[in-house]
């Protein structure tokens, strides 16, 4: 594996390269840095050369100033596009708030994807009332801290929230500031361009988990697949089954690539 830095305007991408055969871009959602893929990378590898980032403001992605207020989706959408001019032409697959700034990408840079798979974005058009009337997050980020902020996500989510006595590392800590400060509002106020995204020459797939029916981010990704016309595609696990059952995740991901 190879690290690599790719300077961008406002900040620096952290990146790193592994594995032989057609190039394969890995999209984390949310706080999560390339890390979230540290389970799956390996298995990826042995088909594809895999390559993991931390997008713009995570981890080792540091920012050379303050974020803007306005169009952090397509600045985020904006670094897939210079990654994938140095990578070359590639399968994505993007999961979470990641499949929102792949959403974003894919409608204005369709000739860098060959395969784009969207695992569970969280498209609040898609969301019942109540799930859109639950707690203001960047509110109780705001007011309360980043802990606090932490559990009212994962509660609003469907996650499991981290244990009260443990304390979130001091890295995750700065990436959900940036998350709950930032990247949390752009992500629930993105809707897709339907329309374009049914006349991309890109092959779009959506997928959602197996064991996560009725949670929010599985539910917005059935009301997109409907609305582009295709079947979700299931994948083993919940919403991180990448991580926590990465072989048969990654051989889910290799059917769906290869079109099988």
């Amino acid at each position: 594996m190879t690290t690599h830095t790719l300077p961008v305007p406002g900040a620096r991408l952290h990146y790193t390269v592994t594995g032989e055969g057609p190039a394969l871009l890995l999209i984390p959602g949310g706080p999560a840095d390339s890390t979230a893929f540290a389970a799956i990378r390996p298995v990826l590898a042995e088909r594809y050369t895999v390559v993991t980032y931390d997008p713009r403001g995570i981890s080792d992605s540091s920012l050379d100033g303050a974020p803007p207020e306005d169009g952090v989706i397509r600045e985020h959408a904006d670094d897939v596009q210079r990654l994938l001019a140095v990578v070359g032409p590639s399968h994505v697959f993007a999961t979470s708030g990641g499949a929102i700034t792949a959403l974003d990408h894919v409608v204005r840079h369709a000739e860098q994807i060959r395969t784009l798979v969207l695992h569970e974005p969280p498209i609040t058009r898609y969301l019942d009332q109540q799930v859109l009337d639950g707690p203001d997050v960047p509110k109780i980020f705001r007011e309360q801290g980043v802990e606090a902020a932490v559990r009212a996500f994962a509660a609003m989510a469907g996650f499991e929230a981290p244990p009260e006595q443990v304390t979130l590392p001091q890295r995750m800590l700065d990436n959900f500031a940036y998350f709950f400060g930032h990247l949390m509002r752009a992500i629930g106020q993105f809707a897709p361009d339907v329309d374009a995204l049914k006349t991309v020459p890109a092959r779009l797939v959506v997928g959602v988990g197996e064991k996560t029916p009725g949670a929010p981010a599985h539910e917005a990704a059935l009301g997109l697949a409907a609305d582009l016309g295709t079947p979700a595609e299931f994948f083993p696990g919940d919403h991180g089954g990448y991580a926590t059952e990465p072989v048969a995740f990654a051989a889910r991901l290799t059917e769906l690539l290869e079109g099988r």
